[in-house]
């Protein structure tokens, strides 16, 4: 599976590079990868979210057909000064779960090839923050009479914005929905923290 290689000398080669891509020409990479073939993305541990260019595909382990994700394109290779351009399947591969470091790599076609196993850097320590079941709303009714005030037994300690579990159910499901980033995430989750 030897990336196709092209060496751009003169208006020719370029001339014959641009039509073949503007064209849609079959011959330049279109069987760099199997159409059949199928790989496995693991991670230790398991269950991480897996991401191709960024739009999550499912979590592992999780089996795909590399080039119904990734998209062949030419590139051009570590010597561009020489003028090489290559027809490969590229793009960026990041496994992501809470409590532990999100991985993020570049992959080709020769990475594509064969099946990719990842062992995840987590914190020992993290816990994940349990939901709680929804409060059911009182039926409609005449209004109940207002609870008497407690008595002032003890100065309570008022926490804004909820408790620091709904604060980090907050948090944690904005990050899932992609409104945080990974910095802005950590950031906020160890504020919360630290106030416990």
């Amino acid at each position: 599976m030897t990336p196709i290689q092209y060496r751009l000398h003169g208006r020719f080669w370029s001339s014959l590079l641009l039509a073949a891509s503007l064209g849609g020409c079959g011959g330049f990479g279109g069987d760099l990868l199997d159409d059949r073939q199928q790989i496995t993305i693991d991670s230790d541990p398991q269950n991480a979210s897996v991401f191709a260019e960024g739009v999550e595909i499912g979590t592992t382990p999780l089996e795909i057909r590399p080039n119904e994700v990734f998209h062949a394109r030419f590139t051009s290779g570590s010597r561009a000064e020489d003028g090489i351009i290559t027809f490969r399947y590229v793009g960026t591969l990041s496994i992501k779960k809470p409590g532990c470091e999100p991985y993020t790599t570049q992959v080709n076609d020769n990475i594509l090839s064969k099946d990719i196993q990842v062992t995840l850097v987590c914190d020992p320590n993290y816990r994940p923050v349990e939901a709680q079941p929804a409060i059911p709303t009182p039926a409609a009714g005449p209004p109940a009479a207002p609870a008497p005030a407690p008595a002032p037994q003890e100065t309570r300690q008022v926490q804004p914005a909820g408790s620091a579990e709904e604060r980090l159910l907050r948090i944690e499901s904005l990050h899932r929905k992609g409104l945080l980033s990974d910095e802005e995430y950590q950031s906020l989750r160890q504020r919360i923290l630290d106030t416990l």
